[in-house]
């Protein structure tokens, strides 16, 4: 008995997930079934004439049925607004103008270019084209096609949503739902990024313990430098990479480190499962608020606000459920902390941590206890329940405390440790970037539990009441409504979209004039509305995008109707024609569980169900005319727009392409000035007054939002290129350059400018830690009542007023401050009952600390804060000639070359340059005082086509700028900024212990490092897209 139960409970908590093999098995018998009932609805002669325009019935069925109940509702609820949209649009005309074939071809026409200029879902512009076009086309000399034909029309592909609906409804075995998808993926997430987090843990260890083996520490570290005649507190430089690839520098004793490879290649292989898995994971929370139990919540949570806002009421009504906000709050959480581990696998910090047991030690226990107290707040979480134990969360919380407090100290005593000081600036630099990103990370996962609520995740009562009205506060305005809708629809003025819309309306008008002049010859017979809904179908944002969709479409049509053709030939019995039609499409639901194959298998799945509805009705003759006219005029629409759409005013995928580089230049230009001045202004108002810091808060909060949003959408700009790039690689070249020699290149610039985004992220991390670290400077004199003119000396004339400075409780409350902080307060607010005692005499945060020091002591600050101003110029220059580059070609000077150069200046293996070429860039800086760099002279020597033509041409090129002269000043801003901040790192921080100065500063150094070395790639490779097309011009000359 006890057997079966546990069987029983197995089964019932079973639910496989795409893309395993089971659950696409049960979606291909989900297909089966709903496809089963349409073809008997269809097929049997009782209900075959039971509704008009049952030719959409299978089609609205198999467009609907999805993987989730969520988006199966979602999906069927727009099928029900297109097909309301274009009855409305068709009752108009037929009811308003008289029966005319210039009518209907007009008013198909200006509804397709309404449609297609909208920015509606593609599901909504393509079903509310499909019917429109099948009616109004017809209705010119069909006199049944009236208001009931409409209606029906509309109702038919209304049902087979509906049914698609039913059928996800099927418990096989279980329900569908993307509530239980969403919450199996955040446990399989959270899992997956402890393993990860732990591997790289593990990493670090073993590459301490096979380092200590071979007696690796810091003195034989010295004693090998000095060998090398270099010094042991140097800075790694980048190579200039824009004359020279960057040369590969493992450890002396990293091939002795065993399976390190394997250990590598299993984080990264678990760093894009995780990918994947939360974009999956994003996919399905957009689903949730369709399935039922979401929308009885909103009823509900409404008539409980309602209820609560009669006082006599409020007590007995229980507070609006949040589980759906809670279920946002983890998806970002969890895709912030993807974007952590991201950056913690960009660095090479392993070498940092030899001989630093006791901070490896530290960071075990700390992240251990976090991800104990993520598993403790998880299932409150993912729970439609509010079933939690409390004590044992606080208990979690408690251990996260005490672990941060013993990393803290653990680190205060490394930093007080001799050999600490001798370690060089490189591994000082990766080190404490690598912490700040640990924190990071903790700090992630406890602000998502607080925020969504968790009882026992936070520490205090009285925020944790303050954080429970803002979470339910939604407010909604009228305005804001609208203005929603207006950008849900896409009404706003874009050249771009008139242009596609009035190509694709042109291409429509086209085909149907071919179509109806030459009906009998292309033997249309009654089908000559497939020839423009094709047209408007296959309409794409780009040249490659249309013909990747006209290539699948045109397949699919020859695939399902030829298959449907043949049953129905072979088959005469009505029974085993729908059988063989059921098999056949729960095939093709299957095939479409895959993404890349989905408008394929779906289009393949309409044809034979179309076919099979029109042998039915009027019998396998009109079936054979059907088929060849369904492929005729499908060759034909697509014939026609792809003609249209390559001659008249092209859009081509490459050019798509090249303007978004372009947006994404000028959004990572503004976000990196955005971050630089946010960092220096944020130092230089705290060092003018205090309660100016209180002040600029909600501004500062408000610049900070603005760029996490403008860097969130860049990435969501970077993630669509790989489909770009492949639509440009299927677009004809005819006159135009082959893409495929370019298309490295502009993959590698896609790469390249999301790493300078993770590197802006970098600086903004390092604002934000100056920002809590000031805050609690400000809370430790209101908790140990030190006066202000104690720690700065008033001047006399001065005007002395007193501040508010926040307690440690009203510091935990001030949501606002904390939104944008990357490392929160209560970080640095220990909460054990042994924290009280021993705080003031904690040398982690002093009294002497950075906020102190910053307002005492100004003048150490500036000349780190000009050199990052100078270096951000700089590389906004290099980003500016990049762009125009870009851009326009001939505006921007890379270099002089002469042709019989220019192959080997740009050739593919720039590793073979000459050794001592790459010495003189590749080397390492010391501490000596701080040296002007020049930037190194350029050639101007310039290819003389005609000598007398030569100094017109040269006094061109000396106006143009010079891309090459940019990158050199860029580094030799770096290199300034390097000998700089390093001095100001073992000079004036050297007294303060406190950890959000340290991390903050080294973090600048590696992020800012970084960055020179990611533009400089950038500017590589635009200067290769330029040298290619110039090769290119080079041939055709030579050619001709």
């Amino acid at each position: 008995m006890k057997r079966s139960e546990r069987c029983k409970m197995h089964l019932t908590s079973w639910h496989s997930l795409l893309p395993a093999f089971s659950a696409r098995l049960i979606i291909a018998l989900r297909t089966l079934v709903g496809i089963a009932c349409c073809a008997t609805f269809t097929l049997s002669p009782i209900t075959s004439k039971a509704v008009q325009g049952q030719l959409l019935l299978g089609v609205g069925f198999i467009v609907a049925i999805k993987s989730t109940l969520g988006a199966t509702i979602q999906t069927a609820c727009r099928i029900y607004l297109a097909g309301g949209i274009a009855a409305i649009y068709c009752l108009f005309i037929v009811q308003t103008f008289p029966q005319d074939i210039y009518v209907a071809v007009g008013a198909t026409n200006i509804f397709v270019l309404i449609i297609v200029y909208t920015d509606l879902p593609v599901t909504v512009r393509r079903f509310s084209i499909l019917p429109a076009c099948i009616i109004l086309l017809q209705w010119y000399n069909k006199s049944y096609i009236n208001t009931i034909y409409i209606l029906h029309t509309w109702a038919s592909l209304s049902i087979g949503g509906s049914l698609a609906v039913i059928v996800s409804c099927l418990p096989l075995p279980l329900l569908p739902t993307a509530y239980r998808e969403l919450t199996i993926r955040m446990k399989f997430i959270a899992g997956q990024i402890r393993r990860e987090i732990s591997a790289t843990v593990l990493l670090i260890s073993e590459y301490h313990n096979v380092h200590l083996r071979d007696n690796y520490n810091f003195e034989i570290d010295r004693h090998k430098s000095e060998n090398n005649l270099q010094n042991e507190n140097e800075i790694l430089l980048p190579t200039n990479s824009y004359r020279d690839d960057d040369l590969y520098d493992y450890s002396t004793s990293f091939e002795n480190l065993k399976d390190d490879h394997l250990l590598k290649s299993d984080i990264q292989d678990l760093h894009l499962l995780v990918h994947e898995e939360i974009k999956r994971m994003q996919r399905t929370l957009t689903e949730i608020s369709f399935e039922p139990y979401f929308l009885f919540l909103k009823i509900s949570n409404f008539l409980r606000n309602l209820l609560r806002s009669i006082p006599c009421l409020k007590k007995s009504i229980n507070k609006p459920s949040t589980l759906e906000k809670r279920l946002e709050v983890w998806a970002t959480c969890f895709a912030s902390l993807q974007r952590t581990m991201t950056g913690m696998l960009s660095l090479d910090h392993h070498h940092a941590f030899v001989g630093q047991r006791q901070l490896i030690n530290a960071i075990c226990l700390l992240l251990d206890s976090t991800f104990i107290f993520l598993e403790s707040v998880l299932p409150y979480t993912i729970s439609s329940t509010h079933c939690i134990n409390t004590s044992y969360v606080m208990k979690c919380r408690m251990k996260v405390e005490e672990a941060l407090e013993h990393f803290f100290e653990t680190y205060a005593q490394i930093r007080e440790n001799r050999c600490h000081s001798n370690m060089s600036n490189t591994d000082s630099i990766l080190l404490n970037t690598f912490l700040l990103l640990i924190l990071r990370l903790v700090h992630v996962i406890i602000t998502a539990a607080e925020i969504s609520e968790t009882p026992g995740a936070c520490l205090d009562t009285d925020s944790e009441q303050t954080t429970n009205s803002s979470i339910i506060k939604n407010e909604s305005h009228w305005k804001n409504f609208f203005y929603d809708l207006i950008n849900y629809i896409g009404l706003k003025p874009s050249l771009g979209k008139f242009i596609r819309a009035f190509k694709t309306s042109l291409s429509v008008l086209v085909s149907a004039i071919v179509v109806l002049r030459y009906r009998e010859r292309l033997q249309a017979y009654g089908w000559v509305y497939w020839a423009p809904m094709t047209t408007a179908l296959v309409s794409d944002s780009s040249e490659g995008g249309t013909i990747r969709l006209s290539v699948q479409r045109l397949m699919a049509v020859l695939l399902g109707s030829t298959y449907a053709y043949i049953i129905v030939l072979v088959a005469q019995d009505k029974l085993a024609i729908g059988i063989f039609i059921s098999l056949f499409v729960a095939f093709m639901g299957y095939i479409k569980t895959d993404p890349e194959k989905e408008y394929f298998a779906s289009v393949c799945a309409q044809s034979a169900s179309i076919i099979t509805f029109i042998s039915n009705q009027e019998g396998v003759v009109e079936s054979n005319k059907a088929v060849l006219a369904r492929t005729s005029l499908t060759f034909l629409g697509i014939f026609i727009h792809v003609l249209i759409s390559n001659l008249f005013l092209p859009i081509s995928a490459r050019a798509l392409i090249k303007k978004k580089v372009l947006i994404i230049i000028d959004s990572v230009s503004t976000a990196l000035k955005s971050a630089s001045n946010d960092f220096c202004s944020f130092i230089e108002t705290t060092a003018i007054h205090s309660s100016s810091v209180a002040q600029a808060v909600p501004l500062s909060n408000q610049n900070s939002s603005n760029l996490t949003d403008t860097l969130t959408n860049i990435e969501l700009i970077t993630d669509d290129f790989p489909n770009l790039l492949e639509e440009a690689l299927s677009e004809p070249n005819l006159w135009k350059r082959p893409f495929a020699e370019v298309k490295d290149r502009f993959d590698d610039i896609s790469k390249i400018l999301r790493r300078i985004m993770l590197n802006i992220r970098f600086v903004h991390r390092c604002t934000t830690i100056l920002k809590a670290e000031t805050k609690l400077h400000f809370a430790q004199e209101a908790k140990w009542q030190l006066r202000r003119a104690s720690v700065v000396p008033v001047n006399a004339n001065t005007e002395t007023r007193t501040s508010h400075a926040w307690t440690m409780t009203e510091l935990r409350k001030q949501r606002q401050l904390q939104d944008d902080l990357d490392i929160p307060l209560t970080i640095f607010m220990t909460y054990t009952p042994r924290s009280s005692s021993r705080f003031e005499k904690s040398s982690i945060i002093s009294n002497q600390s950075l906020a102190s020091l910053r307002i005492t002591n100004t003048a150490s600050y500036r000349p780190v804060l000009e050199h990052i101003s100078t270096l951000e110029k700089h590389i906004q220059q290099v980003l500016s000639l990049t762009r125009q580059l870009l851009e326009k070609q001939a505006t921007v000077d890379v270099g002089s070359f002469e042709l019989q150069q220019l192959c080997r200046e740009d050739s593919f293996d720039e590793h073979k340059k000459k050794i001592d070429e790459t010495k003189d860039f590749n080397r390492r800086s010391s501490l000596n005082p701080v040296r002007q760099f020049q930037a190194i002279e350029l050639s101007t020597n310039h290819y003389k086509i005609f000598s007398c033509c030569h100094k017109k041409q040269q006094q061109d090129n000396q106006s143009l700028p010079s891309l090459r002269h940019a990158v050199d000043l860029m580094f030799a801003a770096l290199i300034q900024f390097l000998y700089a901040n390093n001095h100001f790192i073992r000079t004036e921080l050297v007294s303060t212990q406190s950890i959000g100065d340290i991390l903050a500063f080294h973090t600048l150094s590696y992020a800012l490092k970084d960055m020179v070395e990611a533009t400089t790639d950038l500017a590589k490779n635009a200067r290769r897209i330029k040298h290619i097309d110039t090769r290119t011009l080079v041939r055709e000359e030579k050619s001709s």
